[in-house]
């Protein structure tokens, strides 16, 4: 009996925080990871999908970290005459518009900031605002 008002609670938990919490347009409905943690984590692009429906999938090399502190790093790893050469930027990130938008700030001060579209554990979907999207799997 124990066990099944644990059990029930749980689940009333988990529909409430399901409920009230920010749902991305391509899901998941619920999640017991927050969106922070979600986020954090090293990602490499899948594919991008420009405006008018162009599909990008050639994305080898390209890798992006976000930091649990808000910080990141992208890096882009290429052969240049035999040679591996590998470039890193890096960047401030921080959600912002109830956490249904990514907001990347770069060395330089520059500002993107992206609708989420779908956040999973090894998912992130988000799309600019022009309407170019990217779709990050973890590595």
């Amino acid at each position: 009996m124990k066990t099944l008002k644990i059990t029930t609670l749980f689940l009333a938990a988990a529909l409430t925080f399901g409920s009230t919490s920010c749902k991305y347009e391509e899901g998941p409905g619920i999640s017991l990871r927050t969106k922070k943690a979600r986020v954090a984590g090293e990602w490499i692009i899948e594919k991008s999908i420009e405006s008018d429906g162009t599909v990008d999938t050639e994305w080898d090399g390209f890798e992006v970290n976000f930091d649990k502190d808000g910080t990141g790093k992208t890096s882009i790893t290429y052969s240049l005459g035999g040679v591996s050469i590998t470039d890193e930027a890096t960047f401030k990130w921080e959600f912002s518009d109830s956490k249904k938008k990514l907001k990347i700030t770069d060395e330089d001060g520059e500002v993107d900031e992206s609708t989420i579209l779908r956040l999973t554990n090894d998912e992130m979907w988000v799309k600019d605002a022009d309407n170019y999207q990217t779709n990050f799997k973890s590595k």
